[in-house]
């Protein structure tokens, strides 16, 4: 994808647990450095690919890789009142920093489901697109922001930016 010109990954995706426990990753793992996939999601940032992954959906059970990473802007979700959801994963990373970096609505979602009909759904796989969304149309409207620049703007956009939490 760098190759052909992809300017952001969007994933909504984490690990930690896996079949049987083989090869799972432990809390203090969620380091940022540790796993495969957030080693490879910080590749993909250093070549200027601005990754947002989803959070994920395990709530006070901590935040999973890719989200951990440094390098990767990990989205949250919140409901219409702007509170952060249950199953929003929180950190801070098994390294102390401030997990996730950003949220959007990701409760009681609309979407259109592969028959066409219209579904209601949670989960930070609903919030992560809009960031993402938001991200593609920031870049369009100033290409000569890099995508550090973006990630950074779109933290510093957030109403906790001054006083941010794991909430």
């Amino acid at each position: 994808a760098d190759s052909l010109g992809a300017q952001i990954f969007t994933t909504s995706l984490g690990y930690k647990s896996f079949d049987a426990g083989i090869g799972s990753y432990s809390k203090e793992d969620m380091d940022g450095n540790t796993a495969l996939i957030t080693q490879a999601g910080d590749i993909a940032a250093s070549r200027g690919i601005l990754v947002v992954n989803s959070g994920g959906n395990s709530g006070n059970n901590g935040i999973s890789a890719p989200a951990d990473g440094d390098s990767i802007l990990a989205v949250g979700a919140v409901n219409e009142c702007e509170e952060i959801s249950a199953f929003s994963s929180r950190g801070p990373s098994a390294d102390g920093r401030i997990k996730p970096d950003i949220v959007a609505m990701g409760e009681l979602d609309y979407f259109i489901d592969p028959a066409g009909e219209i579904k209601v759904g949670n989960g930070t796989s609903f919030s992560c697109p809009l960031i993402s969304g938001m991200a593609a149309c920031l870049m369009q409207k100033h290409p000569e922001l890099t995508a550090w620049e973006v990630h950074s703007k779109l933290i510093q956009s957030a109403d906790r930016y001054e006083n941010p939490n794991n909430q």
